[in-house]
């Protein structure tokens, strides 16, 4: 590849995007879509789709490749086309297809001009084997190449469960699900950004639903069009099919005496000749051989995967020798058969010869490679596919072999590693011979082992820097993980692994907002606690509410964390019912914070008495945060000072940034905003450090009250936009006391602002939310006012402690009214304190409230959640 020029922001071409804009345009230029460039920069891959929407305006486009072309011809004018060096290279959103595609120019323009008269629901059908996917390619690259049209590409083929086709569909548009049900509007706005092409590819086992879905969106989305392949076709109204064919093949005449020039431009000749010479470089047509490759492809009856697993083999055959050899083991077929049944058996014998001249060793790794679904890397084969014949040393060479033959499918990824797939027929066949052998179950089991292992491993690692690495890997093998899941349901001594694997994905659907495929698992499970133990049905339950808060199905989490209280208490597992006090605390402290103290305060006896540490700190942290909305301040310090004292002994970095946030606003409301400063510094420094996105998050929020309470409404203003951004990324929301202090402070600084500059500085905040550092520099550096006012005017007349609080609730937007019943007065004594405060503060007409207001900011009274002018906190 040409390297790409590199243009800092300000130079030609890049005025007005910031230094990550003109990153995010660089990896544009690169043929780079949101993972990609996720990847690359190290960012979230919401945060990568945020950049894009900032850029795409900017760029004058509307579309994914519209931004590609745009990008390059910025960094290298001369660079005008698109692909122009690799005409049959896809877009990085596409599938790579493996070699060029011959004999479909027909086709190719039949589906074009559908899609450009009438759009609709398109059915490319056909028997295995003849094209359909590799055709559909053809037609999405073509596609996306047009300027403002974007496509999208779903692989259908590990998708089982009709119930998850809409999905898979979100999946690959990158549309985040909040509530565990699909939102069509949200498909339909991705879906109606520019005229889009929808491929639904290897659908025949899910033909209804996706019928069903596609018409939907059909009807929501004018500018769509939908492209499925099947064996059989979708129906719904203004659909319309193409039947793919078997390549044409020479006619019998000219089959015993063929000359090069009489079957050069035969489509299945074409195929084959291509093919070949990607086994053997020398291969050419000519007088020698021209008749046994018109045999040959009368043979394979035109069929394309026929034609290219028999190429594979003149590596080592001549034509003649190939020919003969097919003839022989394709004799059993009859002339008087039904086409469709004809095409079928030829390709069945096809890959019965190709199967049985494999040595022992890749026969058995072949067979056992049918327990994948969507594909696998070479750790997986080497953990999965040893034994008998062949050894854990045989596999990367016998993969190789496969590779070679055209059985394996290989496919390279950005990051330069490689992963390996089945063709569905191939898979299929494979399968087959498994079951033949008599291994079938035994490496399935082996399979859900494997992938079990793999999901347990992810789930310690998910709230860890590799947390990009492991998301990926995880969204890869979505297909692998449901087949170990389905094995689990369907044995029963595989509930146990089964039911431990979906525990262990819990966090994986949680961050990809999939609660309904997650909770469908769970549910089936629990379904099957008959064939589970106490225990393990115990922590079922506690995923299931895991992912059932997440969904927004708050009381539906609390019965089934109530539920797993009972089966931990069943089986003497205190340790078990403290984490469900904990959970159970989180969820009511909002409603009655009270009763979330008291439950957290069990969980941490409980926790104590087990001996876990780790849940004895997270018990002390939700009782603080009880405390905090009591307000209990002293109680809630000493809670967190405890739980953080824990922390930093076990050393994890992800609870140390989480307590100092908490400490950092205990001291911030207490009045001492130079050790609020330096807990929120070390939870900065401690999350940065440990790739730990939420807690930049928790502590962006909290740096943005900090800044409002030193008086700097504008970096408020742009910290809480960027924490908002980095919000809607995740599709998260904070946790109670902090979406509390949120609330509050946007809605100070909005008041003291006025809403049009509130939202215009919160914007440009929005723009730094993957990097956000000279912001939080810059509340570092402000200078603090002292904890309390010396609260007098020119007269030199002192506020009263009872002032002071009736201040902090008239700063937070409280009306007189609200102020009286937070303060148990009347309202006609608040009035008389706000007249008061007014007259110390020397301000008067209809701007007197506002003033005072921002003399609160400016002095650290803006307290928010609890009465200002508390005295402050102890040290620690």
């Amino acid at each position: 590849m040409t390297p790409i020029k590199q243009h800092p922001p300000g130079s030609a071409g890049l005025q007005g995007f910031t230094r990550r804009e003109a990153e995010v345009v660089a990896m544009l230029a690169q043929g780079l879509a949101a993972e990609g460039i996720a990847e690359r920069l190290g960012i979230a891959r919401g945060s990568a789709k945020w950049y894009l929407r900032q850029v795409f305006p900017k760029l004058g486009v509307h579309s994914h490749q519209d931004a590609v072309a745009r990008a390059r011809q910025l960094h290298d004018p001369a660079n005008t086309t698109d692909g122009a060096s690799n005409p049959n290279a896809s877009p990085a959103h596409l599938p790579q297809p493996p070699n060029p595609l011959i004999g479909r120019a027909q086709e190719l323009a039949q589906l074009l001009e559908w899609l450009g008269s009438s759009g609709g629901l398109l059915t490319i059908t056909g028997a295995a084997g003849c094209g359909k996917t590799r055709l559909a390619l053809a037609v999405a690259t073509e596609i996306s190449r047009r300027p403002g049209s974007q496509v999208f590409w779903v692989d259908l083929t590990a998708t089982t469960d009709p119930a998850l086709v809409d999905s898979a569909i979100a999946a690959a548009l990158d549309v985040k699900v909040s509530s565990g049900h699909i939102s069509v509007p949200a498909l339909a706005e991705s879906l109606n950004a520019a005229p889009t092409l929808l491929v639904l590819d290897n659908c025949e086992h899910l033909a209804a639903a996706c019928t069903s879905v596609g018409v939907f969106l059909l009807a929501a989305c004018p500018l769509l069009s939908v492209l499925a392949t099947s064996r059989a076709a979708l129906g719904g109204s203004g659909s319309r099919c193409l039947r793919l064919e078997p390549l044409a093949v020479p006619p019998p005449a000219s089959a015993a005496a063929a000359a090069p020039a009489d079957i050069a431009g035969v489509a299945s000749v074409a195929l084959f000749a291509e093919r070949a010479r990607a086994a053997d470089t020398s291969f050419g047509l000519s007088s020698h051989n021209a008749s046994a490759v018109a045999r040959i492809c009368r043979t394979l009856d035109g069929l394309p995967l026929a034609l290219e697993l028999a190429a594979a083999r003149m590596k080592i055959l001549t034509a003649d020798q190939l020919a003969e050899r097919l003839e022989d083991a394709l004799s059993l077929l009859t002339r008087n058969q039904p086409a469709a049944a004809r095409r079928h058996a030829t390709l069945r014998r096809a890959l019965d010869w190709s199967f049985d001249l494999l040595p022992p060793a890749q026969q058995a790794l072949l067979a056992r490679l049918s327990v994948f679904s969507g594909g696998w890397e070479l750790d997986d084969a080497e953990h999965v596919c040893p034994g008998g014949v062949l050894s854990d040393g045989d596999i990367l060479d016998a993969l190789s072999d496969l590779v070679d033959h055209s059985l394996v499918v290989v496919e390279s990824r950005t990051d330069g590693s490689r992963r390996f797939r089945l063709l569905e027929v191939v898979r299929q066949y494979a399968d087959e011979q498994l079951r033949i052998s008599g291994g079938r179950s035994r490496f399935r089991a082996r399979h859900a082992e494997h992938f079990a292992a793999v999901a347990r491993q992810a789930a310690q690692e998910l709230n860890g820097r590799w947390e990009r690495v492991w998301m990926q890997r995880l969204d890869r093998n979505r297909g692998n993980f449901r087949e170990a899941l389905a094995w689990g349901l369907a044995s029963t001594e595989g509930a146990a692994l089964g039911a431990s694997a979906a525990g262990s994905l819990a966090q994986f659907w949680q961050m990809r907002g999939e609660f309904k495929e997650g909770l469908g698992w769970h549910l089936r499970y629990l379904s099957r606690s008959q064939d589970l133990s106490v225990g393990d049905t115990a922590e079922l339950l506690d995923s299931s509410g895991f992912l059932a808060v997440h969904a927004g199905q708050v009381n539906q989490a609390r019965q089934y964390w109530q539920q797993a209280i009972e089966k931990f208490t069943s089986v003497n597992d205190d340790a078990g019912v403290g984490r469900q006090l904990n959970y159970l605390a989180h969820i009511t402290m909002e409603a009655d914070p009270q009763e979330a103290a008291a439950l957290a305060s069990r969980g941490v006896e409980l926790e104590r008495a087990a001996g876990d540490d780790w849940w004895v700190s997270a018990c002390l942290f939700a009782q603080g945060d009880a405390a905090f909305l009591q307000p209990d301040l002293e109680g809630a310090a000493k809670c967190h000072q405890e739980s953080l004292a824990i922390a930093r002994r076990l050393g994890n970095q992800f609870a140390i940034a989480r307590r100092c946030v908490r400490l950092s606003q205990l001291s911030r409301i207490g009045g001492d905003f130079d050790r609020s400063r330096r807990y929120l510094a070390e939870s900065w420094a401690t999350a940065r450090a440990a790739g730990d996105d939420w807690g930049l998050t928790m502590a962006l929020a909290a740096y943005g009250s900090l800044a409002a309470a030193v008086g700097d409404l504008e970096a408020s203003a742009m910290l809480l936009g960027a924490t908002q951004a980095r919000l809607e990324n995740y599709g998260a929301r904070l946790w109670t006391v902090d979406r509390k202090e949120y609330s509050h402070t946007s809605r100070m600084v909005r008041a003291q602002m006025g809403n049009e500059a509130f939202e215009a500085i919160a914007s440009r905040g929005a723009a730094s939310a993957d990097h956000p550092e000279h912001l939080v520099a810059a509340v570092e550096k402000a200078a603090t006012p002292s904890s309390l006012p010396d609260g007098t005017d020119d007269a030199g007349r002192p506020l009263t402690r009872r002032e002071v609080e009736v201040l902090g609730h008239l700063a937070s937007g409280a009306s007189n009214q609200d102020i009286a019943a937070a303060l148990g007065l009347s309202i006609r004594t608040v009035e008389r304190h706000i007249a008061n405060l007014y007259l110390k503060l020397g301000v008067s007409g209809p701007a007197a409230r506002t003033a005072a207001a921002h003399f609160a900011f400016r002095h650290g009274l803006a307290t928010g959640l609890v009465p200002a002018g508390r005295k402050p906190l102890p040290k620690p």
